[in-house]
């Protein structure tokens, strides 16, 4: 990712009245409620990306007043005077810093064929929940056809192939209608025999398209969601009804649209109609492996790269919704700059907390207020920073109990990193389980015999003279062989890590846990502020630097 979106700017387009928002490069988390502008800021972006490839007249209708397709806000322009409707996104360069801002509205069109654009609208990627909604809407009756899902969802987005772009194909005879402008003889006839080929040649591209999303999803799936099914599930994407067209007029003309079917096998059982066998969040988690899979075989070269996703995991469980989250935040994704839209306040808390509340790269935000008077975007305080507000505030009580909560989440997260395995949704442990474990771990890493026995009792200065500073006796040792050397080399150096940095880092963290471990009867307990005896200041601004050392040291 060589561009990154640096700010957004929406006036009187759909649910925004006026806003803005200075992403500078990071990725963005949003929670808001029903009503207060996700999607309208969902559909701002991919509104912008796609009026590149746009004529200027399918992008200015949306900001026309007087043009039934308009897409301004309706309470904008109830007012004397409206505000023009606009969009505008500033990108820049992560080499040089430079920003360049394009805008579109009713008069102007500054993304038109420009190549940034172009390429980021390609290399981008929308999801939204209509896509998984799509995917479960089958009567128990009907054949799994996700054709019309797939021409909305996937085919604008997929690669091109052999110098075409498969959408592009699609549009040309998507209508059916070989000779639109009713020319007859040699013309019509040129028209038809024309049409015919522009079908085949799109019947010739999609069925690898279909088959490379298959096997991606199947892969994907094995990867992230086989390991808790009671039987191997096998699924499969394919192309059953190929496009066609036959005729030669008016009256004998056929156009066969393109069928898409997609079927499971579970233990090595057919399954021929998934929606009766499958429940909701089952058939999530496969939409969402082709969903994915789809991302993954299209992938396109660009500077600029969005993932934009709005409501995604509303079919799915806590449980499931974390794993989804630590695949948008694992390697799949590198590259994208990922702008992530929910209405649930606890999808919202967990997406936070997995992530880290003070990550530099990601910005968390909360919309508020309504279409009809504004919408902002309030930046969410962490609990860190509340406890700040009201230690300043000279508030300890309550500063006390934010850092309660701060310490909590970063022990939870802790307990993660040194186990390398996700705390399950819903199980809980307290602040001193979760601290212990931690201190637990740490403590089996370390060799305790050699440590107290020769590291401690050697001045620090002393310690690297330990180890020899150099391999020149085993590399000069003839009676070892290179193997034999090399694994010498190796167990030294790590005894040269162990003697030296790891062992006081290890130490360090030690004791830290033990320091708010201590912290825990008085300042970090809440029952204990109901005592005879009141906190003190300096008591609050030391479980602060404490609490503050705990996250820094969550980075490995």
């Amino acid at each position: 990712m060589k561009s990154q979106l640096h700010r957004i700017e929406i006036r009187n387009f759909k649910a925004f009245r006026e806003f803005a928002l200075d992403l500078e490069g990071r990725h963005l988390l949003v929670y808001g409620s029903n009503g207060s502008g996700k999607s309208s800021l969902y559909w701002a972006l991919y509104t912008f990306l796609q009026s590149a490839k746009k004529p200027t007249p399918s992008v200015s209708k949306y900001f026309d007043a007087a043009d039934a397709q308009n897409l301004l806000n309706i309470h904008e322009q109830d007012e004397a005077t409206p505000m023009p409707g606009e969009i505008a996104l500033s990108l820049r360069d992560v080499a040089t810093k430079n920003v360049t801002t394009y805008r579109i509205s009713q008069t102007v069109h500054g993304t038109h064929k420009q190549p940034d654009i172009l390429k980021g609208d390609l290399a981008s990627d929308f999801i939204t929940y209509r896509f998984f909604f799509g995917f479960s809407h089958f009567r128990n009756s009907e054949n799994f056809n996700i054709w019309p899902l797939f021409e909305k969802e996937i085919l604008p987005f997929c690669v091109s192939t052999g110098g075409q772009v498969p959408l592009d194909m699609w549009m040309r005879i998507h209508g059916g209608n070989p000779n639109p402008s009713g020319a007859r003889g040699l013309g019509g006839r040129t028209s038809y025999e024309a049409f015919r080929k522009k079908t085949e040649a799109f019947a010739a591209v999609l069925p690898g398209i279909v088959d490379a999303i298959s096997t991606e999803a199947q892969r994907f799936y094995d990867k992230h969601f086989a390991a808790d099914d009671p039987a191997e599930v096998k699924l499969k994407l394919g192309v059953t009804t190929l496009p066609s067209f036959k005729g030669t007029n008016q009256n004998n003309r056929q156009f066969t649209i393109p069928v898409i079917e997609f079927g499971i096998q579970v233990g090595g059982k057919t399954v021929t109609r998934p929606q009766s066998f499958l429940n909701e969040a089952k058939l999530t988690q496969l939409a969402l492996c082709v969903r994915f899979a789809a991302s993954l075989v299209n992938l396109h070269e660009s500077d600029l790269k969005l993932l934009v996703l709005d409501d995604l995991l509303v079919s799915l469980d806590m449980s499931n919704r974390m794993k989804v989250v630590e695949i948008l935040l694992s390697d799949t994704f590198t590259g994208y700059q990922k702008i992530i839209l929910t209405h649930e306040l606890g999808l919202f808390q967990e997406f936070r907390r997995k992530v880290g509340a003070s990550h530099p790269e990601w910005c968390f935000l909360r919309l508020q207020g309504s279409a009809a008077k504004s919408i902002g975007g309030k930046s969410e305080k962490t609990e860190m920073q509340r406890a700040e507000e009201y230690l300043h505030g000279h508030a300890l009580d309550e500063a006390a109990l934010c850092l309660r909560k701060a310490a909590e989440d970063m022990a939870r997260r802790w307990r993660e990193w040194v186990d390398k395995k996700s705390v399950p949704p819903g199980t809980f442990y307290s602040l001193t389980e979760n601290l212990r474990a931690a201190k637990n771990r740490l403590v089996t890493e370390l060799p305790l015999d050699i440590l107290e026995k020769v590291v401690e009792s050697t001045p620090k200065a002393h310690r690297t003279l330990l180890v020899a500073t150099d391999d020149t006796d085993v590399d000069g040792n003839v009676a070892l062989d290179a193997a034999t050397k090399g694994i010498l080399k190796s167990k030294r150096n790590r005894l040269r890590q162990a003697f030296t940095g790891d062992h006081d880092e290890r130490m360090r963290r030690i004791r830290l846990i033990d320091e708010i471990l201590a912290c825990t009867e008085r300042v970090l307990n809440p029952a204990a502020h109901s005592g005879a005896t009141p906190l003190y200041e300096k008591e609050v601004q030391d479980a602060l630097k404490l609490i503050k050392d705990l996250e820094v040291s969550l980075s490995p």
